[in-house]
């Protein structure tokens, strides 16, 4: 059975800016997520994978401690630009450069639970916005 999410993006002011519904592919062991942000201002973004607990102690990159997803690309798994209509609505499916038997579960939404996926704009270093993967009680 394949694991499914929804992330509720959050900007640093605690506005609401859409979200993500994530689902991990049956075939290939693989996430995806149907992204449908708005209210974005115009500009390029990218999407990391945090180590922290929480969108207020994100922690640091979770490539740092975990050098096995080096492949992943994990401080740009989505990378995307926004025009002035200031909508992202996409869907994505997330995978290492080169995917292998290795490397293919490494991430997943069961993976990511608890973590935070950080948008980060125009290549600053302060967070744009977060989105929690919840936890499943």
């Amino acid at each position: 059975m394949a694991d499914w999410t929804t992330v509720e993006f959050f900007t640093r002011n605690k506005n609401n800016i859409g979200n993500a519904e994530g689902v991990d592919s049956w075939f290939l062991q693989l996430p995806a997520f149907k992204f449908k942000l708005k209210n974005l201002e115009t500009g390029k973004y990218r999407i990391a994978l945090y180590d922290g607990e929480s969108c207020e102690n994100f922690g640091i990159p979770i490539l740092k401690n975990n050098p096995e997803l080096s492949d992943w690309n994990i401080e740009n798994l989505v990378n995307f630009s926004i025009d002035k209509t200031g909508i992202f609505n996409t869907t994505i499916g997330l995978k290492p450069t080169i995917t292998t038997a290795k490397n293919r579960g490494l991430i997943s939404i069961g993976t990511m639970r608890g973590k935070p996926l950080l948008i980060f704009k125009d290549n600053e270093s302060t967070f744009y916005a977060c989105g929690f993967v919840p936890i499943i009680d």
